[in-house]
């Protein structure tokens, strides 16, 4: 089974886990008024079909159709919305998509119970939602029970929030992912240069002239990103550090050239892991990404408009919006562990889903031939990649 290694940029947008700021309400509170501005999968008006959970266990699901985290909890809460639906529990999923785009969703992929549509992001903003998927369990007296994650929410939760008993867990807690400066880093130094692990959930990165700043980045996706090498294929023979590592680097002050940040980490990351590392140009076996005559029928471009790129990903799935070629052939060689080379020739940005068979590779590729009309060839070829090896 290979594991997906998505570093960089997908991690830069990926969306997971259930993190929420303080406001939250906490358990034993009472949850905020329902209030959506659509909803799907059921009959009547919206008036009265809210007003029919009086009385009910609700599960409410926040999640969106380029989240592939909340696509691979489906199944699960799926199962759980059929077995408990009889049994006084509503599952609502709720989106502040539009409509239009839930409808679209809902044509290739299921989702059991009801689709909310959160027009006004009244719901989002009501539970300070910072990432999906996010769940929230509710009692039959419109209390919080608790936050649970998608995947763990079980059938001994429900038989608990069934009894008015809360979640022995507790809310969940802010961690920010930000990598700009809070009030508290106010006083800045003149300079810095710092490496340190870190407990952030997820990566974010800011790059500049004069500073970089990361978080929750791993050894390998550092080196990449500092040696301009984020694209290209890694051979490492090092043994890197485990772990994800906070970094901070500065210039040396307001007059020092630009990135001279970039100067001082290189320097500072193959001397502190006694690295060697260099780009050089090899042949090696790669994969080429090739056009095929259906891919203008299958590639869906992106929205006009959108400026924002999203990578996201989780076992079985892939998703991109507004993603370029070059980025989704260094998506594909992270998963297959091989050089992917683009010979598309496709310029602009794309959304697409793609669904594979975790214990079947290969079914990703027949995905991608699906999906968009793109095939890869085995092929050896000379390429630049980044070479990280033991400093002798």
């Amino acid at each position: 089974m290979i594991k997906l290694r998505l570093s960089i940029l997908l991690a830069l947008f990926i969306f997971e886990g259930n993190l929420a700021l303080a406001e939250v309400p906490k358990p034993g509170e009472m949850a905020p008024p329902l209030k959506l501005t659509g909803i799907l999968q059921t009959s009547g008006k919206l008036e009265q079909t809210l007003h029919s959970l009086q009385g009910k266990v609700v599960v409410l699901e926040f999640w969106a159709t380029w989240c592939a985290p909340c696509i691979a909890a489906m199944p699960h809460l799926n199962d759980l919305t059929e077995k408990y639906k009889n049994k006084g529990v509503q599952f609502i999923s709720i989106t502040d998509e539009s409509t239009e785009k839930a409808n679209q969703f809902l044509k290739n992929r299921k989702i059991n119970g009801w689709v909310g549509i959160d027009g006004d992001n009244a719901m989002f903003k009501a539970y300070e939602v910072q990432s999906i998927p996010f769940t929230v369990l509710i009692g039959s007296n419109g209390k919080v029970l608790g936050y649970p994650k998608s995947k763990d929410l079980s059938e001994e939760m429900l038989n608990q929030a069934l009894l008015g008993k809360e979640l022995v867990e507790p809310p969940p807690m802010p961690i920010s992912t930000d990598p700009r400066p809070s009030l508290a880093e106010a006083e800045k130094p003149l300079y810095e240069l710092s490496i340190r692990p870190s407990a952030s959930q997820g990566m974010s990165s800011r790059i500049g002239l004069d500073i970089f700043k990361t978080k929750g980045t791993t050894a390998l996706e550092l080196i990449k990103i500092v040696f301009d090498a984020k694209l290209k294929h890694a051979e490492v023979s090092a043994q890197l550090p485990e772990g994800k590592f906070d970094v901070v680097a500065t210039n040396s002050g307001k007059d020092a050239p630009d990135w001279e940040w970039k100067v001082q980490l290189k320097r500072a990351l193959q001397d502190i892991w006694k690295l060697d590392v260099r780009q050089e140009r090899k042949e090696v076996e790669v994969y080429e990404m090739l056009a095929m005559g259906t891919a203008d029928k299958r590639l869906l471009k992106a929205e006009p408009g959108n400026a924002q790129s999203r990578q996201s990903s989780d076992v079985g799935v892939l998703i991109g919006r507004n993603t370029s070629i070059p980025v989704l052939a260094m998506i594909l060689q992270d998963f297959f562990s091989v050089p992917v080379v683009n010979m598309t020739n496709l310029e602009g940005n794309y959304d697409y889903n793609l669904y594979y068979d975790d214990s079947k590779p290969e079914t990703l590729m027949i995905s991608l031939e699906k999906e968009m009309g793109f095939r890869l060839r085995k092929v050896r070829r000379t390429i630049e990649v980044l070479i990280i090896a033991p400093r002798n």
